[in-house]
């Protein structure tokens, strides 16, 4: 009698304990707790009971039918959540809320409304706070600006929602024999600035918020150095890096208020690299090393838009390409490396980088984009006149060749984009008009619907 009564006494025991893992999870997972609890840490945290509830937490997960969306400003989307308990759905309510409420709003049934341009995260978390999902969402305008660096215009064009075909809406001067080149707008899309190749300057412009039409802004332009060229703006619009070919540095601004920028410093790459790239995060920005061979990452403070260098890729061949693609999930980098193209994986907290794998493509770079999905990932062989597609496993990040479009201009192709949506595809081409394509949503595979002239030939491209 003593043993059993022993052993009910251990079985009660592992019962209780059981039932205070799951609700100390639950409790765990609401944000005041666990900031209470693990302060700027999350429930991943090594201590003993981030581990114990991390353990507990492994069998339940939501699921949303949009893991990631391109809305419209102004339209909206129905997200719907599902939850799994031990491989099987449970019915449950969800807690919504919106990262960004600026950008887009939910409300209880998870109902997202679009309201202005930029990037924003909706997440549904389970009625038990056990387990929870976030959806990607880009909110978009369907303006695609052009930098038109022969005409020393930047050109403005508006995309048709249904066929994606584009219409020119007209130009905007920049300056005499400035050659504006690179090109990018603050994430709310109020602002847009071109590297101006050789005027030696930042080209600064108002975007109107009804009409996409560019103004001058009341200071037109910012000292870039020498030779200015491809320039990147941090998630939150907050500043604004350079890649300043001539002077073989990168240059660090504030955004004012006003679209405004004020210099902040310049950091010596003894390169001259003429590209430049951000993390999906926004804590990095990227950089070839001056042999070319190895990508160096630059973490950003952001208390005062300062850089420090924070890592070195491992050396891979290269003979002169200057490409670097981020994936959505923010932890592979694609160097558009000759020949072969190099993959590495980023840790998207300290900046370090680790070989993934190469693949052998024998062919210029010039261009590339990854598709909002990340699963396909595209070249812009310049010389050859061929846009490449690549399917991408987006959990170990290697790819491999799909398709791809020929017959190009040769020595024209330059950059690509792509709506958020991943229905079309835009390709500059500093020989003639502007590409425009169709995007096979299972394949990747582009079709071409035509070409735009948007009132010269284009170097690069931003799609709003």
């Amino acid at each position: 009698m003593a043993l059993l009564v022993s052993m009910l006494k251990r079985i009660l025991f592992f019962f209780f304990l059981f039932c205070c893992l799951f609700s100390f999870n639950a409790c765990l997972l609401n944000p005041i707790v666990r900031d209470l609890l693990f302060p700027e840490k999350d429930p991943s945290s090594k201590s003993l009971l981030g581990l114990l509830a991390l353990t507990v937490n492994t069998n339940t997960r939501v699921e949303l039918n949009h893991s990631w969306a391109g809305v419209r400003k102004g339209e909206s989307l129905q997200l719907e959540a599902s939850y799994f308990m031990y491989g099987s759905k449970v019915d449950s309510t969800f807690q919504w809320s919106s990262s960004n409420p600026s950008v887009a709003t939910v409300d209880a049934n998870g109902f997202v409304q679009s309201i202005g341009n930029g990037k924003v995260y909706i997440t549904a978390t389970s009625a038990d706070g056990r387990a929870g999902a976030s959806s990607d969402i880009t909110v978009y305008t369907g303006y695609v600006y052009a930098s038109l660096d022969t005409s020393n215009l930047v050109g403005h064009l508006t995309m048709n929602h249904t066929t994606g075909v584009l219409t020119p809406t007209g130009t905007i001067y920049v300056g005499l024999s400035t050659g504006p080149t690179g090109i990018a707008a603050d994430p709310s899309g109020k602002y847009l600035f071109t590297g101006d190749f050789y005027g030696g300057t930042i080209s600064q412009f108002l975007i109107n918020q009804t009409t996409g039409v560019l103004t001058a802004n009341s200071t037109p332009t910012a000292p870039a150095g020498i030779q200015p060229r491809n320039i990147v703006i941090t998630p939150d619009g907050r500043y604004l890096y350079l890649a300043s070919q001539g002077t073989m540095a990168i240059r660090a601004y504030a955004i004012n208020a006003n679209g405004t920028l004020t210099f902040i410093n310049s950091y010596s790459t003894s390169n001259l690299q003429t590209q430049i790239q951000i993390s999906r995060n926004g804590n990095f920005i990227f950089y070839l090393s001056s042999a070319q061979t190895e990508l160096v990452s630059y973490r950003i403070n952001y208390s005062d838009g300062t850089l420090t260098q924070a890592g070195v890729s491992p050396a891979f061949t290269n003979t002169g390409s200057d490409n670097v693609a981020t994936h959505p999930n923010g932890n592979f980098l694609y160097v558009g490396s000759y020949p072969d193209l190099t993959i590495l994986r980023l840790d998207p907290e300290t900046g370090s980088m680790n070989f993934v794998d190469s693949v052998n493509h024998a062919k210029s770079i010039n261009g590339s984009a990854i598709h909002p999905s990340g699963l396909f990932y595209y070249l812009i062989h310049m010389i050859e006149g061929i846009i490449a597609c690549y399917t991408i496993d987006p959990i170990t990040g290697k790819i491999a060749y799909a398709s791809a479009v020929t017959g190009y201009s040769t020595t024209s192709l330059r950059f690509m984009v792509i709506d958020p949506t991943g229905r079309f595809a835009y390709v500059a081409d500093n020989g003639g008009d502007l590409l425009q394509f169709s995007i096979n949503q299972i394949t990747g595979e582009l079709t071409l619907i035509g070409s735009v002239d948007p009132g010269g030939v284009q170097w690069n491209l931003i799609f709003l």
